[in-house]
């Protein structure tokens, strides 16, 4: 299945919070019109939540700008309109911005409550 990628309010803020060099996303949008919706393991990519219409993911994306692979490159949350074949992308983290701890690869509180609220914000919009 090819996803077309449509970015959001949400999504371009985070762009320019990040300080994300714009070359990547030529990269990131190859890649997420990819995506397929499988869970995989040690959190390359997960989905917080699914309805008969929507699920919401978080994945894993690499800064080729600065030649940082997945591991330690982009978060990037997205919620994938199952109807639509719409893959609308919601926020984009680096990785070393986030509170992750330990070798697990376990993040902080804040940064779920992150997520869950960037899912709502879809959920309310439509």
């Amino acid at each position: 299945m090819t996803w077309k990628v449509q970015r959001t309010d949400s999504f371009d803020k985070w762009w320019k919070k990040e300080g994300v060099e714009d070359s990547n996303y030529k990269y990131h949008e190859k890649a997420l019109e990819e995506f397929r919706n499988v869970l995989l393991p040690h959190n390359i990519q997960v989905r917080i939540f699914q309805n008969t219409s929507y699920e919401c993911w978080v994945s894993r994306l690499p800064d080729k700008a600065r030649k940082t692979g997945k591991s330690g490159g982009f978060r990037v949350v997205f919620i994938l309109d199952i109807e639509d074949n719409l893959l609308v992308l919601q926020g984009i983290f680096r990785r070393d911005h986030l509170c992750y701890q330990g070798q697990g690869g376990k993040h902080d509180e804040a940064y779920e409550q992150l997520i869950k609220d960037l899912a709502k914000e879809f959920v309310q919009a439509e």
